[in-house]
């Protein structure tokens, strides 16, 4: 399931940097893909990505594809029904484990992490104990949450 996960989310950041032109008159749902206040959601890959969104337009996504662990699906920081959501417009955040983070998810050194997290606040909080470090992008796209 975990290689399933990662690859549809490394198909979405790819279109969401390539404008993926396979997609051009279809998309395509995909299930159990992102993490949303404790809730796994089924996303539609879409073509449809932009530049320099204003701040306000987009929520965050956590991206942990090239983390340094797999098993980690995607985290945002919005969903539907929450006050505020833009409807699956993303300005991704690409995060990192460091080593005392390997050490807290992965601590049977088998690459994957032992533990899921499943919502924002968790990835901060994860953050601040120092587990990973979160780097802003320009990757902004549109990829909706569907419950």
């Amino acid at each position: 399931m975990h290689r399933k996960t990662t690859s549809a989310f490394t198909l979405t950041t790819f279109l969401a940097a390539m404008a993926g032109s396979a997609l051009a008159d279809r998309a395509i749902q995909v299930e159990d893909v992102i993490w949303a206040n404790d809730h796994i959601y089924d996303t539609i890959l879409t073509d449809t990505n932009f530049r320099n969104p204003p701040r306000h337009s987009t929520d965050t996504l956590y991206n942990f594809d090239m983390s340094g662990l797999t098993g980690q699906r995607p985290v945002s920081d919005a969903a539907p029904g929450m006050p505020g959501y833009n409807g699956g417009r993303w300005s991704v955040k690409l995060v990192t484990f460091t080593a005392q983070g390997m050490a807290a998810h992965d601590p049977d050194g088998d690459g994957a992490v032992n533990f899921e997290l499943m919502n924002a606040g968790d990835v901060l909080a994860h953050e601040g104990l120092g587990h990973f470090t979160i780097m802003d992008t320009d990757i902004a796209f549109t990829c909706p949450l569907i419950p």
